[in-house]
């Protein structure tokens, strides 16, 4: 049984809107962290390569610890999304689903 929605009553809904802009609002944010965390990585290094020489134990310096970090980085941001996803958007989805539904 093929279900028909009015998508353009969909899309005008203050749920969708509400949900719509916490999303833009959140990964856009994230976008721009992330992305900028990423760039500093060859700005650092071309303008301040005596800053990556840096040795902290042996031969792990500060530029091994930076690249390490990103990774980190990314884990905490996949961590965040999921968390902010599954209490905030997915909330956000159930009350628009009942709504329409």
């Amino acid at each position: 049984m093929a279900v028909n929605y009015d998508w353009k009553a969909i899309a005008k809904n203050g749920k969708y809107l509400e949900l719509k802009r916490k999303k833009r609002v959140f990964l856009f944010g994230w976008w721009f962290a992330s992305t900028f965390y990423y760039f500093l990585l060859p700005f650092l290094s071309g303008y301040y390569p005596e800053l990556f020489k840096i040795k902290i134990i042996g031969v792990i310096n500060v530029g091994y610890l930076f690249i390490l970090s990103q990774f980190v980085v990314a884990f905490f941001v996949a961590i965040i999304y999921t968390r902010v996803a599954n209490n905030e958007f997915d909330r956000l989805t159930d009350e628009l689903v009942r709504e329409i539904g």
